[in-house]
């Protein structure tokens, strides 16, 4: 069965993102760097790099969920640039709350270099996902 994020996000397919894997605790999603990533000097764009770590995030934080999980905070700390094809980012949970959830993002490129981490809260809604 696949992921909520996966099934319902458009800009998931847009930037053409694959979600590995996605538990509650874990979650690994891939995107390739093509022309339509990169920013003017030819790098992956900071933007898209931020999409990949918030689509991590969601999809851990409403992996197996009845009801959806928003974003509350994230905070992005770009430390090099992302060169190498393809982008990974792995979504770690540091708390699991009744209501508030919080988790790790990291950010690799292709090269395996980390290029950025994220902390991000996020906030469980009373909002029914769609099958």
């Amino acid at each position: 069965m696949k992921n909520y994020v996966e099934k319902h996000d458009k800009l998931v397919r847009y930037l053409g993102m694959t979600i590995e894997s996605a538990t509650p605790e874990y979650a690994k999603v891939t995107m390739p760097i093509t022309e339509n990533h990169k920013n003017g000097m030819g790098m992956a764009h900071g933007g898209a790099i931020f999409a990949l770590a918030d689509v991590a995030f969601g999809s851990a934080a409403n992996a197996g969920k009845d009801y959806g999980v928003v974003s509350l905070n994230t905070t992005i700390e770009y430390l090099r640039p992302g060169k190498v094809s393809p982008l990974t980012a792995e979504a770690f949970v540091v708390r699991n709350g009744k209501h508030i959830l919080n988790y790790d993002v990291k950010i690799y490129d292709g090269s395996g270099d980390l290029i950025a981490k994220c902390v991000a809260a996020g906030f469980q809604t009373d909002v029914l996902l769609p099958d």
